[in-house]
């Protein structure tokens, strides 16, 4: 165990240097077999890093996913924050639709954004009463991905 804190002081750069979350979207196909089957996710940090990866089939990692990196600007992340904040969603946290509501099978796209170091869940299926809300701050953040990460893996292809 005397190595614990050599370890530990050897981690500490890179986990100070982690950038905070500031935004994520994900999309899949839904239940569909292997060969049409996909799912995607992305990732916006607060230096400006952005994260695709995309997976083919249920693969989660391995030939079967690629990952893609890129860059927005400030402006591109105030933007998504404006859109979280303008929606009230840190006042009113989304609510997930009720089970019987929500749709058997079908593809899906939600998210998640910070606000003050809290995640708050932009739900793939949301109530009613969030459904408008949701959508909104989703499209911002969908809209943010830089075309450099082809967007189309987050058009439902």
């Amino acid at each position: 165990m005397r190595w614990l804190p050599a370890v530990l002081l050897a981690l500490a750069p890179q986990v100070a240097g982690a950038q905070a979350l500031v935004a994520e979207y994900w999309a899949n196909s839904g239940s569909l077999p292997p060969e049409y089957a996909w799912d995607v996710t992305v990732t916006f940090r607060d230096d400006g890093s952005v994260a695709l990866r995309h997976c083919k089939g249920y693969a989660t990692e391995g030939p079967g996913c690629t990952q893609r990196g890129g860059k927005v600007s400030v402006e591109v992340l105030n933007t998504i924050r404006d859109a979280a904040d303008a929606a009230g969603l840190s006042q009113n946290r989304p609510q997930r639709a009720p089970d019987d509501e929500i749709p058997i099978g079908g593809g899906a796209a939600g998210g998640a954004v910070w606000w003050q170091n809290e995640k708050i869940v932009l739900p793939g299926f949301p109530a009613q009463a969030d459904a408008e809300r949701v959508a909104a701050v989703l499209a911002v953040i969908r809209d943010a991905v830089p075309d450099r990460l082809e967007k189309r893996f987050i058009a439902g292809n």
